[in-house]
């Protein structure tokens, strides 16, 4: 099976996507261990978060699998996390955790994000927990 490594980017703009809740709370890239990882602030406010992840395929017709520090739930419904993570030790320490599909990311996508100084970006500000369709990612230079 072929491994393959892509460079992905997150932007998001911190904000609770519901109520605020008025509690310590560490906002970042959730990894599979239950650590978030803070965003590089931008200029114009906006959080970027950086992240790469191993693509497998089975075959040249088989949909990608993403794997790697970021990636959650099964193969074939893979998806990363921004989370709102409370400080302490709590029965449930998730303020808040909206999933981001990876669902949208094609072989054209991957074969565009392997080349030198890419990255797959997506624009997430304001996507709201639990939605599950597939998020528009666009090829961008890496420090634009």
């Amino acid at each position: 099976m072929e491994k393959r490594l892509i460079k992905l980017r997150l932007v998001h703009d911190g904000v609770q996507p519901g109520t605020p809740l008025r509690e310590p709370l560490r906002f970042g890239l959730q990894d599979s261990k239950g650590e978030v990882h803070p965003g590089a602030m931008q200029p114009d406010g906006l959080l970027h978060f950086h992240l790469t992840l191993e693509v497998k395929a089975a075959s040249d017709s088989a949909p990608p699998i993403f794997s790697g520090a970021f990636a959650h739930g099964p193969p074939n419904g893979r998806f990363l996390y921004l989370s709102w993570k409370r400080e302490g030790k709590h029965d449930a320490p998730w303020g808040w955790r909206i999933k981001i599909p990876l669902s949208g990311v094609g072989w054209s996508e991957i074969r565009a994000a392997e080349k030198p100084g890419i990255v797959l970006e997506a624009n997430v500000v304001g996507r709201r927990p639990h939605k599950t369709e597939a998020i528009n990612w666009r090829s961008v230079r890496a420090g634009a």
